[in-house]
């Protein structure tokens, strides 16, 4: 790899790698904004052919704490090789806050290209937006190649004064280029132990489209201030002009609570690019005991792999939420395969054995990233790729509220956290076994089982600009009385800040009983503990457990 200026930060910078086995090249780069050329040169003709495929992705910057989806797939197409053994790519529209990815694979076998999987963006910075109203301030510039000691911010400004008893709009002008639905993600930050912020924990405004539509947003909370993050939101807007606001009143919703500062927002044309199913193809997979090949036809993207009795493909999903989603094995002539996720193995619905075909699963996925695992068992199967798409319906869940349980001891319910599904969770599980949560549970069949835990921890010591040094609280889950399992709940910021984690038990036919404790575990010598509070013998507040079965046909 050689960049247009070596060794300098803050510039077009990358590496390259060459897979011979795979017959794979790969490009990771990032640093600049505007367009650029990306010229992949000597390329192998024994590896690559006289023509390659070229995959190209983006990897958007999506804040400190904020979750980042699987690469968007710009381009996906079939390029010549010059006949001085050279491909250039033209990149376009770059930014400086995204990393970037080409994959050169094998070309001119008649694989399928897939079509881009984001269509129209837009970013509106917040600085550039117009504020009335009391208490504006606009902050930064924040990190930059002469401030490394700085968070890094979109544009390095951002914009304050949506905060408690404050009446200031935060309007953004924007132009989309036809009716539908958009995508908004706000990216914004509360300091968790700000005094304004400490009160309610998530600092709620209201979102409003041209004056109407009101939407009432959580924003995002952080260790320090601008420790970026981003809240979601869905909205419809006509071709045009639009006023998009966030406010700190709405006659309609209220008034915030809180103090919050804004980086920018995000919008993005809902469109079937988006939402088609994520594709992720076999031959970039991570593979064992094969590699790929080139020479299907019809096969999507540059080639599949196959999969003999025992070797596999590992595939790395992301998912936005816990929940229910089909997968799709699309696969080329005969074979079956074994599909596991997160290390536990699902029932696969197999398609006809002997003809082009898709093995399809419904599946629970963990809100983050799973690792799905697919196994070649029969009949010399050949996999071309795996779709994944959100679903529901197939899954039973069934969900039970915390305060409905039996709390024992220091363990109690309360209504001190408001965004609590109900209002009340249940606090003070742990510092002992006795300090414990039982909540029964119904299964439908025996089997394995999801169990999503809606919890909130607000611990953390002292942190540094490079160690926010969050403390993960614990809980020891023991179902129907058997050895207890130790399930980590990292840091939400506050303890009115709820998020999901799903812990995969087996339950039998009928009703369970689910116990959560906790308990300090005592430094190596056995005898002593920790003198600076850095581990937690409490649990987590829990608000409600929801029990789904890991697969279904």
């Amino acid at each position: 790899m050689t960049a247009p200026h070596p060794n300098q930060q803050y510039t077009l910078q990358g590496v390259a790698t060459v897979d011979p086995k795979k017959q794979q090249s790969r490009a990771l780069f990032g640093g600049k904004s505007g367009n650029a050329d990306v010229v992949f040169k000597s390329i192998d003709p024994k590896l690559f052919g006289t023509t390659v495929h070229a995959t190209v992705q983006e990897i958007p910057w999506t804040g400190q704490v904020g979750d980042s989806a699987q690469p968007l797939r710009l381009a996906d197409q079939e390029v010549a090789v010059s006949e001085d053994g050279s491909v250039t790519l033209p990149m376009t529209g770059m930014n400086e806050m995204s990393a970037y990815q080409v994959i050169l694979s094998p070309g001119g076998h008649g694989g399928t290209s897939a079509q881009p999987s984001v269509g129209w963006r837009g970013t509106y910075e917040a600085e550039n937006a117009t504020y009335t109203g009391s208490g504006y301030s606009k902050n930064g510039p924040e990190g930059t190649p002469s401030n490394v000691g700085g968070f890094a911010t979109s544009g390095t400004y951002n914009v304050g004064g949506l905060r408690t008893g404050s009446d200031g709009v935060l309007a953004f002008g924007v132009d989309v280029p036809q009716d539908g639905a958009y995508d908004l993600s706000v990216f914004a930050n509360s300091y968790n132990l700000y005094g304004l912020v400490q009160e309610q924990g998530p600092t709620n405004v209201f979102l409003r489209v041209d004056g109407t539509d009101p939407q009432e947003l959580l924003l995002p909370l952080g260790y320090k201030w601008v420790v970026w993050g981003h809240t979601d939101t869905t909205v419809q807007l006509t071709a045009g002009r639009h006023r998009i606001t966030l406010a700190a009143q709405d006659a309609d919703l209220g008034v915030t609570k809180g103090d919050a500062i804004i980086d920018k927002i995000d919008l993005a044309l809902r469109d079937k690019n988006v939402t088609s199913p994520a594709i992720y193809e076999a031959e970039y997979a991570t593979l064992s005991g094969t590699r790929p090949q080139y020479t299907y036809r019809g096969a999507s993207g540059p080639g599949a792999v196959p999969l003999s009795k025992g070797a596999s493909a590992t595939f790395w999903l992301y998912s936005p939420t816990d929940g229910e989603a089909t997968l799709s094995l699309d696969r080329l002539g005969g074979g079956r395969a074994e599909v596991s996720v997160n290390g536990e193995k699902l029932d696969v619905a197999g398609a006809d054995a002997r003809k082009k075909g898709t093995d399809v699963v419904r599946a629970f996925l963990s809100g983050g990233i799973s690792k799905v695992t697919v196994t070649g068992a029969s009949h010399g199967l050949v996999l071309d790729r795996l779709r994944v798409a959100p679903s529901s319906g197939s899954s039973a869940t069934k969900v039970y509220q915390a305060e409905d349980g039996t709390p024992s001891r220091a363990a109690k319910v309360t209504d001190a956290y408001t965004f609590a599904g109900g209002g009340k969770a249940v606090t003070g599980i742990g510092d002992g076994k006795a300090n414990a949560l039982a909540v029964d549970v119904f299964a439908k069949r025996a089997g394995r089982h999801a169990v999503t835990i809606r919890y909130s921890n607000a611990e953390q010591a002292p942190a540094t600009h490079y160690n926010p040094d969050p403390i993960t609280r614990h809980a020891d889950l023991s179902v129907n009385g058997g050895p207890a399992k130790r399930v980590l709940f990292p840091t939400t910021f506050h303890f009115n800040a709820f998020r999901e984690l799903t812990v995969p038990v087996t339950l039998k036919k009928g009703t369970n009983h689910l116990s959560f404790t906790a308990e300090e575990l005592p430094d190596f010598d056995g005898d002593t503990y920790n003198p600076y509070d850095q581990r937690s013998p409490y649990a987590p507040v829990i608000d409600q457990i929801a029990v789904t079965p890991l697969s279904e046909r």
